[in-house]
């Protein structure tokens, strides 16, 4: 079963690094931050700090849209063009096939997110001959945050087309993205149903503002270990929970 499972996630993982998507996303990054850390227009601490933020936005901005983009069409993809019947026609559970097509394609993005990290910690160190403990953990968090937006991807993709699960996974992580203070805020100036709406979908959006430590690192600002680790198990629960519901949902369908 092992083996099966890996030869599955090294196909999804050919397929995804095949994708132009990917490969433009990459690109585009590179060149994005290599020219930031070229600008010589302001004086070394200014010229670090564009460095960190520009780094940082890429990566997260690539890794998001790519993996939205490779997983929402994936599932559709392979039921559409009768591909998945070989390989459910054996013994292969249909939650194994689901969980490699989306671990195969989060190691394809990031290879790509790979690149830029090291692209950015390559510049941090010929500007400061270091890099900080915080520069890692920033970006470990951020690739937290993309496998969170793929298994959110991949849930939807058991209910809809690639095209409305791309917009409804972009959708809810722009509203994720928001400061959930906003929503406790609005919530508490509403009474009665539109308060436990408003609650309710607090609770259930991701809060992606909280794998954010770009201001941290730009500013080097010190993160509690502990918060650090809240996060952290936050984000895995989240994932795989999404992940879990999309085994369910896709065992019950017809296919």
């Amino acid at each position: 079963m092992l083996r099966a499972f890996l030869a599955l996630v090294k196909l999804s993982f050919l397929e995804a690094v095949r994708r132009q998507i990917l490969h433009v996303m990459v690109l585009l990054s590179l060149v994005v931050i290599a020219v930031a850390g070229t600008v010589s227009f302001f004086d070394l601490g200014v010229q670090v700090k564009i460095v960190k933020d520009t780094g940082m936005v890429m990566i997260l901005l690539a890794g998001s849209l790519s993996v939205v983009f490779l997983i929402s069409g994936a599932l559709f993809h392979d039921v559409e063009q009768r591909l998945v019947y070989p390989l459910l026609a054996r013994p292969i559970p249909r939650g194994l096939y689901l969980f490699a097509r989306y671990t195969g394609a989060l190691a394809a993005v990031y290879a790509g997110m790979t690149l830029m990290a090291l692209t950015l910690l390559i510049l941090l160190w010929v500007h400061l001959r270091t890099v900080s403990a915080l520069a890692v953990v920033a970006i470990a968090f951020t690739y937290l945050e993309v496998a969170l937006v793929g298994a959110l991807a991949m849930l939807l993709s058991t209910f809809f087309t690639p095209a409305m699960t791309a917009t409804l996974t972009l959708f809810l992580y722009l509203l994720g993205s928001l400061k959930m203070g906003y929503l406790h805020h609005l919530a508490e100036r509403n009474t009665g149903f539109a308060k436990w709406a408003i609650t309710a979908i607090s609770a259930v959006l991701p809060n992606m503002e909280a794998f954010r430590f770009k201001d941290a690192l730009v500013h080097d600002l010190n993160v509690p270990a502990n918060y650090l680790l809240l996060v952290a198990i936050y984000g895995i629960c989240y994932a795989a929970t999404c992940v879990a519901l999309s085994i369910w949902n896709f065992g019950r369908r017809e296919v």
